[in-house]
């Protein structure tokens, strides 16, 4: 057994019904922990609540808030050229406002990915950007994921770890997610190989080996499966990152239509109850709430 990892509700699954119902189903599935967009943010606010409020929410159902989801601003182009008001809601975030957010509701990890498209920034720049961010980070006590997709600029692993090897900090590392990763250039034998120091959280989610979509992004905001439910390696992909004894959080992140079927006690439920399936296999010991 690996040593217990925070159980994060990345709220995908429940993504239609705002914050208060990412916080009924993070209760339902069990979770140990919340993610939070900006926009949902944003939404909060324009709904009443304070951050006082969300954060006392959070921590009353047992999964405070921890973690941010997500900053593009570590590169100088934030949104990819193709980009929807939703996505943009996301994207189109300052740094400076992405870490005012961190302060007020107390979170402590931020999820960084690439908004520009590919060969649109010089790695160079991306090493420059993402060694910034970790250096502010670092000063204020947060830890940075660096996610890789495989779409836009940053699609596989060997993408992330040519700019996290590149700025090599003591506080970041890349968070592997098993719809990328199986998407992309399944990339194992790099997996295998990378440091554990740098490879501290994952996303559990599962798929068909197909497209399912009229695109690759269609696909993975529309067509994911539930950790189990689909073709992926799950259970191999999370050994190998776990067994590098270096994993603190893990969580579900299941965009689909399917999922916005759901209630959000439902979202939540099948959401924890799949991915503790998949761990156990695995090996991992969650925390407890």
């Amino acid at each position: 057994m690996f040593p217990s990892v925070d159980f994060v509700f990345w709220p995908a699954s429940a993504r239609i019904h705002g914050f208060r119902g990412h916080v009924e189903a993070a209760r339902a599935g069990g979770f140990t922990a919340l993610a939070i967009a900006p926009e949902t943010y944003l939404d909060a606010l324009e709904s009443g609540l304070t951050p006082s409020d969300m954060k006392a929410m959070a921590a009353d159902a047992g999964a405070p808030l921890r973690y941010l989801d997500s900053l593009t601003d570590w590169a100088p182009i934030r949104v990819p050229a193709e980009c929807s008001p939703e996505l943009r809601a996301r994207f189109d975030v300052s740094t400076d406002h992405s870490f005012r957010m961190c302060e007020k509701l107390g979170l402590t990890s931020i999820l960084a990915v690439a908004g520009y498209d590919k060969g649109t920034v010089e790695l160079s720049r991306l090493i420059d950007g993402f060694g910034r961010l970790c250096e502010r980070a670092h000063a204020q006590g947060y830890r940075i994921d660096l996610e890789f997709m495989p779409f836009w600029g940053m699609p596989n692993l060997s993408d992330a770890w040519a700019i996290v090897g590149g700025v090599n900090p003591p506080n970041a590392g890349i968070l592997v997610d098993v719809w990328h990763f199986s998407k992309g250039a399944y990339e194992l034998d790099l997996l295998k190989s990378l440091p554990g120091k740098h490879l501290a959280g994952m996303q559990i989610d599962d798929g068909v080996r197909r497209q399912v979509g009229k695109s690759l992004f269609d696909d993975t905001i529309n067509y994911r499966n539930f950790p189990g439910e689909g073709e992926f390696d799950v259970v191999e992909i999370i050994k190998i990152v776990a067994g590098k004894g270096n994993l603190h959080h893990v969580g579900p992140e299941v965009f689909s239509l399917e999922a916005d079927a759901l209630s959000a006690r439902d979202a939540g439920i099948r959401s924890g109850d799949t991915s503790r399936k998949m761990l156990v296999e695995a090996g991992v010991k969650l925390a407890t709430a």
